[in-house]
């Protein structure tokens, strides 16, 4: 997949979910807080190293269900569709009191084990980025094009957590956060509706 086909609706909605604050945000910004940055940018290569995982995984699994069952295809679409109007839904109404945890062990381990375990990472790649592929006779490498783009942006959002939350979020990361909700769950509803119409309507 050349670079020039990477739709802007892909990388909007990548950027949107990156930013969204959610597990692994909410990991970065207390260690960082708590810590310092290095603690925040652990957990996020741990995330990053999870997501590699989750992207060969479903995209090997993905794959293997184009080439015994196409029609799978439309199921995919409007799963992934769906999804990301719920997420949106969701992130506009979390409430960003409930989002930082604790954790003690090694944090490189930590983000990727919550990476890795959390059912809605698996979800995003199994029925949101099939969305994007454009040829289907090469979907495998689409879709670990499209993973890796995914995980880049992913952990570019997570550093950036990491290093501004000693300086902005320490005092007004809860109003911080909820403001980043609002805008994210917005986007993500908007595309969301656009995909479902341009694709199904």
């Amino acid at each position: 997949m050349p670079i020039n086909s990477i739709t802007f609706e892909f990388l909007l909605l990548q950027i949107s979910v990156a930013f969204s604050p959610g597990l692994i945000i909410a990991l970065v910004v207390n260690e960082s807080v708590q810590r310092n940055k290095i603690s925040g940018i652990k957990v996020a290569i741990g995330a990053a190293f999870g997501c590699l995982i989750i992207t060969i995984l479903s995209a090997i699994l993905v794959s293997s269900l184009f080439s015994k069952i196409p029609t799978i295809l439309t199921l995919i679409y409007l799963g992934g569709t769906i999804y990301i109007i719920f997420k949106g839904f969701k992130t506009f109404n979390t409430n960003s009191a409930d989002l930082l945890s604790n954790s003690s062990e090694n944090l490189i381990l930590s983000g990727f084990k919550l990476n890795l375990s959390n059912p809605k990472m698996w979800v995003f790649y199994l029925t949101v980025l099939p969305i994007f592929v454009f040829d289907k006779e090469k979907i495998f490498i689409e879709l670990i094009y499209l993973g890796l783009i995914t995980v880049l942006i992913n952990l570019f959002a997570d550093v950036s957590y990491a290093i501004s939350s000693n300086y902005f979020f320490k005092d007004a990361s809860l109003k911080t956060k909820t403001l980043i909700n609002k805008l994210s769950g917005i986007t993500l509803i908007s595309i969301g509706i656009y995909l479902f119409f341009t694709r199904f309507v």
